[in-house]
């Protein structure tokens, strides 16, 4: 099934509304199919921030380099599967110099407001996060979008000692590495004063917890950006909670522009009977063609 097959059985439901109403929720349900989140991927050199993104997405869409900083301008690169696609904003790392860092301080607080999530990673045997935290704390925070955008992610745990400990056989660390990782969460909230629970420790290299992950970043992405992200992710990191939580987000937005158009547009009271009444069979339709979009 195509994008046009699915919005054609949805328009099926409306057509006992006023076409002037019928259009302007197929209007916001091809606006909501076709919208492109924008992800902003930040923190320092070397935390493996294109490692990362290529192990939650369907392909490699980063250049990665043991040498040097391999991100050294911000990269705005359009991932598409099918008809879907979305934004991702690779930014330049921060902590490389002063030079530098003055120029990424006005760059982060200029990306900011058009970003729907930020993945602020760092490296999890790293000791000391003095350069994050003077960005998150004097940029970030001190932004207008604050920090609600924000997921921490502790990548490289594999390092974390003793790192010769880490199970290769199921790939997850041993016991005494898995403490001293709750520690580094516990350290990181400290450091930044940020929820322990957003703060998601991983494995990009070994492909561990970006299941997780993933789960987090469908959470906290606003409605309407939540299914379209979900259908760039590679299948193997989607998790039925977050195919769910997606689905729900998507026809919740359309119940909202359906209550909105009860609430700010003049109709006549039949129609708004009509449209009342009709609204969960146009919601459960979506519900249903949701696959169509995003399967």
């Amino acid at each position: 099934m195509n994008d046009e097959s699915g919005i054609d059985i949805v328009r099926s439901c409306l057509d006992i509304l006023p076409k002037s109403v019928s259009d302007k929720i197929i209007d916001k349900l091809k606006h909501s199919v076709n919208y492109e989140p924008v992800i902003g991927v930040m923190g320092k050199t070397g935390v493996g921030k294109s490692s990362l993104c290529n192990a939650i997405f369907r392909s490699n869409i980063c250049d990665v380099s043991d040498v040097g900083a391999c991100t050294r301008e911000v990269k705005r690169m359009k991932l598409t599967f099918g008809k879907r696609s979305l934004i991702l904003i690779d930014i330049p790392g921060v902590g490389e110099s002063q030079e530098r860092d003055d120029e990424y301080r006005e760059l982060y607080r200029s990306l900011l407001p058009d970003l729907d999530i930020v993945l602020w990673v760092l490296k999890g045997d790293d000791r000391a996060f003095s350069s994050d935290e003077y960005f998150y704390h004097h940029v970030i925070k001190t932004s207008q979008e604050g920090d609600d955008k924000i997921i921490f992610v502790l990548n490289q745990i594999d390092k974390i000692e003793p790192y010769r400990e880490w199970n290769t056989e199921n790939n997850c660390p041993s016991l005494s590495q898995l403490q001293n990782i709750k520690e580094k969460q516990a350290y990181v909230e400290k450091c930044f004063d940020f929820p322990r629970n957003h703060i998601v420790a991983v494995s990009a290299n070994d492909k561990y917890n970006i299941d997780l992950l993933v789960e987090e970043i469908i959470r906290c992405l606003p409605k309407h950006a939540k299914s379209n992200v979900i259908a760039q992710v590679d299948p193997k990191n989607r998790t039925g909670r977050a195919v769910a939580e997606s689905k729900e987000a998507f026809v919740d937005e359309l119940g909202d522009f359906i209550d909105n158009l009860l609430d700010v547009i003049p109709l006549p009271s039949p129609v708004k009977t009509v449209l009342k009444a009709s609204k969960s069979t146009v919601i459960s339709t979506a519900k249903k063609v949701w696959g169509f979009f995003f399967g």
